[in-house]
């Protein structure tokens, strides 16, 4: 409370006043983009398709804040006069009403992964964009360090006012009996983080590069954080990275994919550790940041190298994607960074945040960004495999005759997944007799509205190569789902049976109940009713009495993926069985099913059993 005990409630709107003129498209577009969020939490679920424009006007309202507030950082640099500011905010406008035309209603991954390239450039810039002159080394460092300052007590003022007036809510709806409707929770935490946040978050940033310059303050504890904290992280992380290293040189085996998390963890940390203790290296008792500086760096290079054999492996073994491409570049950008700082005179730390955020640009919209040149990549995989397969031949899709390796129609899943969920199919429409809008549109109902879920079109297409779509990403399994489509208010018609009950299997036994024995059995009246699944023949068998009825669930399953969407009416996930003292119809509501190569076998199976005894 000490912050605000001197400050009366006029200087403080006067400050707020002050500070909207200041920033003013800024606070707007954190307002416009408030509001809308606001707006959608009133929405049911289902009219949520119907308002798929304020999802982009909150991303548009995002990237102008941050880039707004980028402007008028240099506005404040260059003191530039009224007219100029005006035209440097009619310039912003232009661009986000162009990216706002240009941003599809429906978000791919690709296009989320280009969002956040661009946020990160434009938070890169602002954290540059005052201090072009390289003698402005502090003035940079203090900077920054007030804006990380700024943004923990903002969020830190945020949170407790949240708490407070949250509970405040909560005792007026307990305490009265008003009735106050759970999203009003969710939309004063937007109001807060989206507005109030902002707004206190620019009233204290400064702007004043001479006095910043002249600013020799360090924080004693943000030196003891690095000390203490960062600095034994980066040891720990060195020591196991070089233990690994020295382990694939003695085993003479290619590093795992994974490593290059734990490289690029080591990588970060370790430069955000330089950063900080960056203004207090020339300092008397300081010699061991010098030293740790520049052996730092020294030590990138095994460790780039490490990265570099982690991603070729991947790179030439699947081709290249969005993630990788990025993982990629990284590796480039360490390697010039910690030349940089070996070899520069200067070793200015806003090389960092420079070099930073053109590299985001160019990997989100340069002339080979990660997404055309991964597209490209699994493309030509792609090509080469239907080739080698006799799938594609001169340029045109001839439906497979003979059976495909197991190994190559699991490579096109994959790709042909990563095209679906990425990019579409419009790069490989040319090699198709048939014009695939066409064929998806007129399978538009029975396939599900969320894509990057769904797999439904991707077999679809593949159907058209003659091959069957055999992937399921979960679990390095290879498995298939079916479901029962849902119907609101569904009426089960059980007319001409005598008996109903619910089954449940997986291949180890009993669904509801691991440790229930396989058979399930039941009791009809005078006779004994088993359920059993036989894994070893994927059979299902029923015996009722003396009788006995057997299905061949493979048939079933095969019959099953022909079909272009998992999600089925009930008539299309029957089992009939027969025998000459029953009749049984099997009303699947699950299926789960693992591929493994040419063969099938059950994951989990459940339904409704429907028994009618012959008289």
């Amino acid at each position: 409370m000490s912050l605000f005990k001197n400050i009366s409630l006029q200087e403080f709107l006067e400050g707020a006043w002050h500070t909207f003129l200041r920033y003013p498209l800024v606070l707007l577009s954190a307002i416009t983009g408030t509001v809308a969020a606001i707006v959608k939490v009133e929405i049911p679920y289902e009219q949520l398709s119907k308002y798929e424009y304020l999802n982009k006007l909150i991303i548009v309202s995002a990237i102008g804040l941050i880039l707004f507030f980028t402007l008028e950082l240099l506005a404040a640099k260059y003191k530039l006069r009224f007219a100029k500011r005006v035209m440097l905010w009619v310039s912003g406008l232009i661009f986000l009403i162009i990216y706002y035309i240009l941003l599809p209603t429906e978000l791919q991954e690709k296009h989320q992964i280009r969002l956040f390239l661009l946020a990160l450039a434009l938070h890169l810039a602002a954290a540059y964009a005052m201090f072009f002159n390289h003698r402005e080394e502090n003035a940079f460092w203090q900077f920054n360090k007030a804006l990380f300052l700024r943004i923990l007590t903002s969020a830190l003022y945020s949170a407790v006012l949240f708490v407070g007036l949250a509970l405040a809510i909560l005792a007026i709806d307990n305490l009265f009996d008003v009735d106050i409707d759970s999203d009003r929770y969710g939309q004063l935490w937007l109001l807060l983080v989206g507005i109030f946040n902002t707004w206190f978050f620019l009233a204290g940033v400064p702007t004043d590069v001479r006095q910043l310059e002249q600013d020799t303050q360090y924080p004693k504890s943000l030196k003891v954080f690095t000390q203490f904290v960062l600095l034994p992280l980066v040891t720990l992380y060195l020591v196991i990275l070089y233990v690994y290293f020295g382990k694939i040189v003695v085993q003479w085996a290619w590093p795992k994919g994974w490593v290059s998390v734990l490289v690029l963890c080591f990588s970060v940390a370790g430069i955000l550790s330089l950063l900080l203790i960056h203004p207090i290296r020339h300092q008397t008792g300081n010699t061991w940041i010098r030293t740790f500086s520049k052996w730092f760096y020294r030590a990138l290079f095994p460790l780039i190298i490490l990265l570099i054999l982690a991603i070729w492996r991947r790179v030439s073994e699947y081709g290249i994607t969005e993630a990788r491409y990025i993982v990629m570049a990284l590796a480039f950008w360490l390697f010039c960074t910690a030349l940089y700082f070996l070899l520069s005179a200067q070793k200015n730390i806003k090389f960092i945040p420079v070099t930073l955020s053109l590299l985001a640009l160019f990997a989100a919209y340069g002339p080979f960004n990660a997404f055309q040149v991964s597209e490209r990549s699994q493309v030509n995989r792609l090509q080469t495999i239907l080739q080698n397969n006799k799938v594609l031949v001169n340029g045109s899709i001839v439906k497979a005759n003979q059976k495909v390796p197991f190994k190559a129609e699991q490579e096109v899943s994959s790709i042909m997944h990563y095209l679906e969920r990425m990019h579409g199919f419009e790069s490989i429409k040319p090699w198709f007799k048939i014009d695939l809008d066409s064929l998806l549109a007129q399978h538009a109902d029975s396939l599900k509205p969320h894509r990057i879920y769904d797999y439904n079109r991707t077999a679809l297409v593949m159907d058209e190569m003659g091959l069957t779509y055999g992937l399921y990403p979960i679990a390095n399994q290879n498995l298939v789902y079916f479901n029962v489509k849902e119907e609101p208010q569904k009426v089960w018609n059980v007319s001409g049976y005598d008996y109903m009950m619910e089954v449940y299997f997986t291949a180890d036994g009993n669904f509801k109940n691991p440790n229930a024995p396989n058979p399930m059995k039941y009791k009809l009246g005078a006779d004994s009713l088993f359920v059993t699944y036989l894994p070893a023949t994927e059979q299902l068998q029923v015996i009722l009495g003396d009788d006995e009825a057997t299905y061949m669930l493979n048939q079933f399953y095969r019959q099953l993926l022909k079909e272009p969407t998992r999600e089925m009416p009930q008539n299309q996930l029957m089992i009939q069985l027969e025998s000459a003292g029953f009749e049984a119809n099997f009303q699947v509501q699950h299926l789960s099913v693992n591929r493994k190569k040419a063969s099938y076998t059950l994951e989990n199976l459940n339904g409704r059993l429907l028994i009618r005894k012959k008289k």
